[in-house]
């Protein structure tokens, strides 16, 4: 966008303004307003088109349902203004503080909002389709079905910001920070998505066909019902990128991938939930050589029981990767958390562990731990050791997959409470005698 002489605009100071807008003036189009205080003021359904507003301070005002079609905003104050229904289009607002600022059903096609800081920013409903975003700040906007196509968004801070049914097709989004964001039912179709920090983030539903993922970070990120379908995704997926990441049968299905792919991201660390909705064959090939643990509970296994879990297995193994949860599922009475460890003397530790209570000897060391994961993840706070020793108590089974020899690459799970009740589901049994198992009580 080029820019205009100023020199040739009629300049307006806020008195002047006020005295123009109180006799009825509403066309303030072509002005100059650069550097003008109009905070606080009433401006409702205005025009200020290709007026000149730069370095304004417009803090706390009401620009409801004005006009601001390729206006100069940048460097000025909008923070906590009313920009409601707004048509911003072709407008700079490069560098302008737009904290608190009521932007929802607003028009910003092609605005340009380079560096702009956005914190808190409620674009709800928003019209902003090729929108110049690069390096803004909107922690915590509310931007909820929002329309970026083909925005840019390079390099933006986008951090717990709510995108829930935004539409984001074709939109670069490269280098930017997604953490704990909420991307569900967001349409991200295509979008530039290399080296974007999904930590944590809600993509449940979220549509990521034909996304360019490569080095994009989605460690703890839910991708229930996502679908990845021809998602552009590195040859090798890094271990901590995908760590925790959420995946169920409806994902896998709806993003038509391999079971090759879903055992490669389980392998490093993502967690299927559900594991039983999935076919038998796929259930078969993903366990194969994999799971040796599981722990059924007397309750549903609820988010602050899974990462309890996680919390003592660091606490004893100082590592999730030797021995980590695989799937977590639950009915309405009962749960079940599948667990691997390649280190069979990490799995005895562990269910030792929650059959003496260990956490008791150390419960600074293990608190300390949980405050430590609860800094970085942003989690509700709650006793862990109360959870600890409620899920002990909770314990109905445990079972664990034990090979049968070299030539036979099947395991067995064996029920260490009730050996005359075994669930083996098409498995050979593994005589008793020949099995030195742990007590667990109830």
């Amino acid at each position: 966008m080029e820019r205009e002489n100023t020199e040739t605009k009629p300049r307006v100071d806020r008195d002047l303004f006020l005295s123009m807008y109180e006799a009825g003036e509403r066309d303030f189009r072509d002005r100059v307003l650069d550097g003008v205080d109009l905070s606080g003021c009433v401006c409702e359904e205005c025009d200020f088109s290709g007026s000149s507003l730069i370095g304004a301070n417009l803090k706390g005002s009401n620009f409801h349902g004005s006009i601001f079609i390729k206006s100069d905003l940048s460097r000025s104050n909008l923070s906590r203004s009313n920009l409601s229904e707004c048509d911003l289009s072709w407008a700079r607002l490069a560098g302008a503080d737009l904290t608190g600022t009521d932007m929802h059903r607003a028009k910003a096609r092609a605005t340009g909002f380079s560096d702009a800081l956005m914190i808190r920013t409620k674009l709800n409903d928003a019209d902003c389709l090729g929108a110049i975003m690069t390096g803004v700040n909107a922690t915590a906007a509310q931007m909820e079905s929002t329309n970026f196509e083909c925005a840019d968004l390079s390099g933006a801070t986008l951090m717990n910001v709510n995108l829930c049914g935004a539409n984001c097709s074709w939109a670069n989004m490269t280098d930017s920070r997604l953490n704990w964001a909420n991307l569900s039912w967001c349409q991200l179709e295509a979008a530039d998505m290399e080296n974007a920090n999904l930590t944590g983030s809600c993509l449940q539903a979220a549509n990521l066909s034909f996304a360019n993922l490569d080095n994009v970070i989605l460690t703890g990120a839910d991708l229930y019902f996502a679908n990845l379908a021809g998602t552009l995704l590195p040859k090798e997926m890094p271990t901590a990128r995908v760590s925790s990441a959420k995946l169920t049968s409806q994902s896998y299905t709806r993003s038509q991938w391999p079971r090759e792919l879903l055992r490669d991201w389980q392998r490093k660390g993502a967690i299927i939930l559900d594991f039983e909705s999935f076919s038998h064959d796929v259930q078969d090939f993903i366990r194969e050589g994999d799971c040796n643990l599981r722990i059924y509970f007397m309750c549903p296994v609820e988010p602050k029981m899974r990462i309890a879990l996680e919390i003592l297995i660091f606490h004893l193994v100082h590592n999730l990767n030797t021995l980590r949860i695989l799937s977590v599922f639950n009915t309405q009475e009962h749960g079940l958390v599948a667990f691997f460890s390649p280190n069979p003397s990490d799995i005895e530790l562990f269910t030792s562990s929650l059959r003496n209570k260990s956490w008791h000897s150390d419960i600074t060391g293990i608190e300390k731990e949980f405050m430590e994961y609860q800094a970085t993840s942003h989690i509700e706070s709650f006793d862990i050791v109360d959870v600890l020793d409620a899920m002990s108590n909770k314990i109905m089974q445990i079972q664990e997959l034990i090979p049968v020899g070299k030539e036979d690459r099947t395991s067995q799970y064996q029920d260490k409470l009730t050996p005359g009740d075994k669930r083996i589901e098409r498995k050979k049994q593994v005589a008793w005698s020949n099995i030195s198992l742990p007590r667990v009580t109830r």
